[in-house]
């Protein structure tokens, strides 16, 4: 098991957890950004986050990945597919929601599946 440290310069995704798959994909210039999603590769499984230092751990098993061999490219992840296949189950939800910027934002609309789990 090959792993790497990946050091990003922002704050990383709240969503982001241990066990998503990273994807990457090379960022290509034309009057702003864009990209080629038919190059989408998958890098590997995150093992591991240091949210003080935003870097994560990914599991590239035998792909070997040099210094800088990301610098222009945008780092994706997706969640696993067999464990959030379904809306909220239970009798109630709480939502916790934050904006960490600093300029006014505005929430046009909260919306959400719910699944009846009991009578």
């Amino acid at each position: 098991m090959a792993t790497i440290d990946i050091t990003i310069g922002n704050d990383l995704n709240d969503s982001l957890s241990i066990g998503d798959t990273t994807y990457h994909v090379r960022l290509t210039s034309s009057g702003g950004f864009s990209t080629d999603l038919s190059s989408i590769v998958e890098l590997g499984d995150v093992t591991a986050i240091n949210t003080s230092t935003n870097t994560i751990t990914v599991d590239v098993g035998s792909t070997v990945i040099s210094t800088n061999a990301l610098n222009n490219y945008m780092l994706l992840f997706s969640k696993d597919a067999a464990v959030n296949t379904s809306g909220l189950t239970g009798y109630y939800a709480s939502v916790k929601m934050k904006n960490n910027s600093t300029t006014e934002s505005e929430l046009f609309a909260v919306s959400s599946e719910v699944v009846q789990s009991s009578k």
